[in-house]
């Protein structure tokens, strides 16, 4: 993964060559400067694949093609915790994830996934898709966790106002920080322990849509980025 440094955004990372990765993953871009985008374009991005709801977006600032794919279909939680989210995302929602990973593989160029914050529902997203690719689970669940420095200072703020309302309790309270601002390498995990009960991450995906096809370009974006050899799990029967 590679830091990218985005005006306008933050929590912005590359998969694959620093030059050019094959993925490419962030905060909201709403309000990316020109700056901004072209940091993006130089990075080989065309494609913006957004995670979020519609009430969640803000007049764009930039010119980068955009494929809406929400995962909740309602409002995100406000509260809770990441595990029993992560949980009810990768059992209620496997349609939208795949989706949104059918989304990456469908594109022949680079896409960036964001969703708000760039953690969780870009999180799963992205360990989903780099699963099918052939990376390791060790380097996903790492990249993950890097969010949780660059989402801390960008959010605090903006979360304890929204938690500010709830009449939470201290500890439901903690744990609603802890989803609104954290990415412990333990909550992906849990959910890719789940993840791998229903069969691993490419039998997941074809059970929710996608095909080998898809699963086979994963592969091929990842080995022109990375320089790994192409290999694509065989169907779970």
């Amino acid at each position: 993964m590679h830091v990218i440094t985005l005006e306008g955004s933050y929590n912005a990372r590359g998969i694959g060559s620093g030059r050019r990765p094959w993925l490419v993953r962030s905060a909201g871009l709403d309000a990316l400067t020109p700056g901004g985008e072209r940091a993006l374009r130089g990075a080989g991005v065309d494609l913006v694949i957004d995670l979020r709801e519609g009430s969640e977006h803000a007049r764009r600032t930039h010119a980068i093609p955009v494929r809406s794919v929400p995962l909740y279909g309602e409002a995100p939680p406000a509260s809770g915790s990441l595990e029993t989210v992560y949980a009810g995302l990768v059992r209620d929602r496997g349609a939208r994830l795949a989706a949104a990973v059918i989304a990456i593989a469908e594109h022949p160029g680079t896409a960036v996934v964001h969703c708000t914050a760039g953690k969780d529902r870009t999180g799963l997203v992205v360990a989903l898709a780099r699963l099918a690719a052939g990376d390791a689970r060790a380097d996903v669940v790492a990249d993950y966790a890097a969010s949780g420095a660059a989402v801390r200072p960008a959010r605090q703020a903006i979360a304890a106002a929204q938690l500010s309302g709830l009449g939470l309790t201290d500890a439901a309270r903690a744990a609603s920080e802890r989803l609104h601002l954290d990415s412990p390498a333990e909550a992906l995990e849990a959910a890719l322990d789940i993840v791998d009960e229903l069969g691993g991450a490419a039998h997941y995906l074809r059970s929710h849509g996608a095909g080998d096809a898809h699963l086979a370009a994963l592969a091929a974006l990842a080995e022109r980025a990375g320089g790994r050899t192409a290999t694509v799990s065989e169907p779970v029967v």
